[in-house]
């Protein structure tokens, strides 16, 4: 008796300090502080030592804010390279004293040992940091969904030329095609850049369906985007450099000719013209024609006046580089989707900053970079939902002369060798 008495004293003590630890009780506010000065981040005015002063703590539902005034001299950009210190730190092992712990066993609450016994992991505690004046250091008790799977109820949530980018702890990040056209995408084999493509194209016919118009340019051979060529939305499809050139003329030419319209009638762009339909040239391994002149200049050519003819692109490639993505589209792109990249001079090629490079090892995970940064977790789009979403839009193709059959054709006919002529006939 005596011991089950002092076990459910010692449990009771445990689950009032964690209690306390979730609701935000515990010191993490002076324990940043502390953590950013022990890594340098002070300064010397006067003779005194000077480090970040809080200004205040607010409660969350994903977890405690707080605001910081830093001294003068250092930057907000000094505090985000010693994030991983902060987040490292704030997840160290606490040791309680007896104090907290005596005041734990006062709250001893069965429903909460029984939520704590069965909890399959700890709370690993995840920081964000921001810049509004002040330093605003986010410490979320919930760490980022390592999947987030595409449905139909994303669909709903969708408006105009939205697509989803993904989820954060709180909400789902979508991108605009209407206010930021054009898109890059990088990131290591493997990632994501693929899918996160999938499902780009699948939400685009799926929810402007009469509207899209896709030129598709897949530098893998044809391979990853190949379920889409037969769309009726696809107005070219390219599997290989020489491919690419005839598809990105014949995009150039479309929008030379949209341009002209818009000029002849006085508008100033494709929204005051009325117009309902975009189109998208889309490029998938696009390092592979970074040294192709003619095919880089009608991509320039696309990234800079595409917008008011209602033309965007997203470059996607693995190997971002300033050689792989010009000066000229990096500029005209006005957002980036960044999976995880091995350096960060790879990462400053796409975002231009660091922060690519450090992404947990995570299938999904990126960076969406706009005015600002927001880490994401992109959607994960199964094959068979595409098949199935797509499938009405299929059409069966007439392949050009000399055109080779694909997988897509009708399987287990023979080749002919003599063409059959059907003439009239009269009957005597």
């Amino acid at each position: 008796m005596l011991f089950e008495v002092l076990s459910s004293a010692v449990v009771g003590g445990v689950v009032g300090f964690a209690s306390l630890t979730v609701n935000g009780a515990t010191n993490d506010g002076r324990k940043i502080a502390r953590i950013c000065a022990n890594a340098g981040l002070h300064v010397k005015e006067g003779g005194k030592v000077k480090s970040m002063q809080l200004l205040r703590k607010s409660k969350r539902e994903w977890g405690v804010e707080y605001a910081y005034r830093i001294p003068l001299g250092l930057s907000f950009n000094d505090y985000e390279k010693r994030l991983d210190a902060i987040q490292d730190g704030l997840n160290g092992k606490r040791y309680v004293d007896i104090k907290t712990f005596l005041q734990g066993l006062k709250t001893l609450n069965m429903r909460e040992l029984k939520a704590l016994l069965t909890k399959k992991k700890a709370v690993k505690k995840e920081v964000e940091l921001a810049y509004d004046g002040v330093l605003i250091v986010k410490v979320y008790e919930q760490s980022m969904p390592d999947l987030f799977e595409y449905d139909n109820a994303i669909l709903e949530r969708l408006k105009g030329w939205e697509v989803p980018v993904g989820v954060t702890r709180t909400e789902l990040i979508k991108h605009d095609f209407d206010s930021r056209n054009h898109l890059i995408v990088a990131g290591t084999s493997g990632g994501g850049k693929s899918v996160f493509l999938k499902n780009v194209i699948t939400t685009l016919v799926a929810r402007k369906t009469m509207d899209t118009n896709l030129f598709l340019i897949d530098l893998k051979g044809g391979l990853a985007l190949n379920r889409f060529r037969n769309l009726e939305q696809v107005k070219g499809f390219a599997k290989n450099p020489k491919e690419a050139h005839d598809i990105l003329t014949e995009a150039q030419e479309k929008m030379n000719e949209r341009i002209n319209y818009l000029l002849d009638h006085g508008y100033e762009d494709v929204i005051e013209a009325g117009f309902d339909d975009r189109y998208f040239v889309i490029i998938d391994e696009a390092a592979d024609i970074s040294d192709s002149k003619e095919c880089q200049e009608i991509i320039k050519d696309i990234a800079r006046r595409g917008r008011g003819a209602g033309f965007q692109l997203i470059y996607c490639t693995q190997y971002p580089t300033n050689e792989t993505i010009s000066p000229q589209v990096r500029q005209n792109c006005s957002a980036q989707v960044c999976f995880r990249l091995k350096t960060a001079i790879a990462s400053r090629a796409v975002i231009d900053e660091d922060g690519a490079e450090k992404l947990p090892l995570i299938k999904g995970r990126a960076i969406y970079m706009t005015d600002v940064k927001t880490i994401v977790q992109t959607p994960l789009i199964d094959n068979k939902f595409i098949d199935e979403t797509i499938k009405p839009n299929i059409i069966i193709r007439t392949r050009k002369e000399g055109e080779e059959c694909d997988d897509n054709s009708i399987k287990g006919t023979a080749p002919r060798k003599h063409t059959l002529i059907i003439e009239e006939i009269g009957l005597s």
